[in-house]
């Protein structure tokens, strides 16, 4: 059994022994880098900045030697390789000076105190990539804090207080591992805070601004979630065992009954449902249980209810929440793998050694339809290219959902990889990603009965399993091509055709090509128009990876078929099923894959009792 208080990171280098062995790694890292950038970027930076009191006056581009500039420390004394440079309280004005790219072995960067405006570049890690130190306090800088900054993997230091920044603190920064010092005090940020490692913050370093919560601050209420938690990622924190037990009572006791009336037909199907609910505690369903405290989560439309209900019937009890709480270390933020905007994902291990993928949504009413339609639409129906829902687990405001584990994680993680050393996907594997995408989008809007449309495809929900092979997941904003279909949350849940997902599906094509979203690419001169018919945009659009090993007439082909995706007007895209069906006839044969027929046409009727199991 573990105890929640156990939960963290066990922290136990020295951090004298861990900033010189970063120092010394940094050193090497920087070996060999040219000086001439060095000059290139001071000399950028005092171009772009209003020096009104003449600071800059020392910077003086034909003296050889920056290391005598005003602010500016070098690695060696004459070597003009930047390491601080420290430019506080000098008066400076402008935006943020993007030519400290240029000084490539910078470490630690001081603007603090001067009158700098605008946003903090959002691709910040690629101009300070080594940075153990970033001072930007008391200056105007405004718009909302970047998640790159959790890049910035030798970060020690961050100081952002006394500025004017709004919106969400990142969650990613908690994954800072070498951070020691932090402030965002002073600004008009909300929401939740990270989870940093024991010590690193205190309640000061968030004090004045709108609406934080959370870690050293008040905890966060339910009421903040919906708010807090709609544009941003967010880190969950676990229940004590005495909270899981006040939870119980309240979920599985006898209520009195509601002096209000109730639709009998209507509650006995609550009730049915609310027997499998308590089942996860080994205690039977009361008769008179209040739905209105209780069982809001499941009020469906009576078609849904049916549906839903079904499902549970066909699941066996084999695994309590407290044995989930053991497979996760009591959701422990070392086993968490995944944060999206409705949950945590955590790597969870059984005794036998197995390993799941278990979702814990955020305590939230505005996640309800969310976690129905994932019950729904994977409870129900499998798919080789779609994830499987081994079952789920609720208990009043808790919310979980149990998956097969997919151990390489989402297909982001391998385009956008944050260590550079991580192995990049070679071509044909990108080819098994893209038809198994088509596939599974194709069988979900003609086989499946519920005629799903996904509505949210992109790397971030394209999962690989340890053959690469793709698996669509994160079905909350689905909805259904069968204008009949009910969803859980009274309203009815219908689209007229697919066309939304081949957008999406054309734009995660130009993503697996060229290592850029589609929204980078739009912003460039590497549009879907300029890359379909100018073929000498060709070669510098794609990534560099994939150049020069053979299959640059296959990478133009795929671009094509992207660019007939992402057409403006709908009825001028192609069906998925065209799609697949044109993809398969060029690589089909050619990657021994099968034409797809009998992943398309098959039954769509529900799954086995045993392959689903209510946890």
């Amino acid at each position: 059994m573990c105890t929640c208080s156990e939960m963290g990171f066990q922290i136990k280098r020295s951090i004298v022994i861990e900033r010189f062995l970063c120092g010394l790694l940094l050193g090497v890292l920087m070996v060999g880098h040219g000086t001439d950038t060095d000059v290139f970027c001071l000399s950028s930076i005092k171009e772009s900045l209003e020096d009104p009191h003449d600071y800059f006056s020392s910077w003086k581009f034909n003296d050889v030697n920056i290391c005598v500039f005003v602010g500016v420390e070098c690695w060696q004394h004459g070597e003009n390789k930047v390491l601080n440079l420290n430019l506080t309280n000098m008066g400076l004005k402008g935006e943020f000076p993007r030519g400290l790219r240029g000084c490539s072995s910078l470490v630690g960067l001081d603007l603090s105190h001067n009158e700098l405006t605008g946003p903090i570049p959002s691709d910040i890690s690629t101009l300070l990539p080594y940075a153990t130190s970033i001072d930007l306090s008391n200056n105007k800088f405004n718009g909302e804090i970047p998640p790159s900054l959790a890049n910035c993997s030798y970060l020690n230091s961050l100081r952002l207080d006394n500025n004017m920044l709004s919106g969400h603190i990142p969650q990613e920064l908690g994954q800072l591992q070498r951070i020691r010092n932090i402030s965002f005090a002073n600004n008009n940020l909300s929401g939740p805070l990270p989870l940093f490692r024991d010590g690193v913050t205190s309640a000061e370093a968030y004090a004045n601004n709108t609406q934080l919560c959370g870690g050293p601050l008040p905890p966060c209420s339910s009421d903040d979630f919906p708010q807090s938690f709609k544009d941003g990622l967010v880190v969950g924190y676990a229940f004590s065992l005495t909270s899981s037990i006040f939870l119980y009572m309240f979920l599985c006791k006898p209520w009195h009954q509601s002096k209000h009336k109730r639709n009998n037909n209507h509650w006995n199907k609550v009730k049915e449902i609310g027997k499998y609910i308590c089942s996860i505690s080994g205690r039977k369903t009361p008769s008179e249980a209040d739905p209105t405290h209780q069982f809001q989560a499941l009020h469906l439309q009576d078609k849904a209810m049916k549906e839903i209900s079904l499902v549970m019937e066909r699941m066996k009890s084999t695994m309590s929440l407290t044995e989930i709480k053991d497979a996760t270390d009591c959701f422990s933020l070392e086993n968490a793998i995944g944060m999206g905007k409705i949950g945590i994902m955590y790597e969870g291990r059984l005794t036998d050694g197995s390993n799941l993928a278990i979702k814990r949504l955020f305590g939230s009413k505005q996640f309800k339809k969310e976690f129905l339609l994932e019950i729904r639409i994977l409870g129900k129906y499998k798919h080789k290219n779609i994830v499987p829902l081994l079952g789920f687990c609720v208990e009043r405001n808790e919310r979980i959902l149990v998956y097969q584990h997919m151990p390489n994680g989402r297909l982001s993680k391998w385009l956008h990889p944050l260590e550079s050393e991580v192995t990049r996907l070679n071509w044909p594997q990108r080819i098994k990603i893209a038809l198994g995408v088509a596939r599974g989008l194709s069988w979900l809007h003609y086989t499946c009965n519920l005629h799903v449309v996904h509505r949210n495809i992109s790397s971030e929900c394209v999962l690989l399993d340890k053959n690469f092979e793709p698996k669509i997941s994160n079905f909350g904003k689905a909805k259904f091509m069968n204008p009949n279909i009910e969803d859980g949350a009274s309203t009815i849940f219908y689209v007229s055709d697919g066309k939304k997902d081949v957008y999406d599906f054309g734009s995660l094509i130009f993503e697996l090509i060229t290592g850029k979203t589609f929204n980078e690419l739009s912003r460039s001169s590497y549009n879907a128009t300029n890359l379909s018919g100018n073929p000498s945009n060709f070669y510098d659009a794609i990534e560099e990876s994939l150049i020069g090993e053979g299959f640059e007439n296959e990478v133009y082909t795929l671009i094509k078929v992207a660019c007939k995706c992402v057409k403006p007007f709908p009825d001028e895209r192609p069906t998925m099923l065209e799609v697949y069906n044109y993809m398969i006839d060029i690589w089909g044969e050619r990657r021994r894959i099968s034409d797809g027929s009998d992943t398309l046409n098959v039954s769509s009727s529900s799954t086995s009792v045993d392959e689903i199991v209510e946890l």
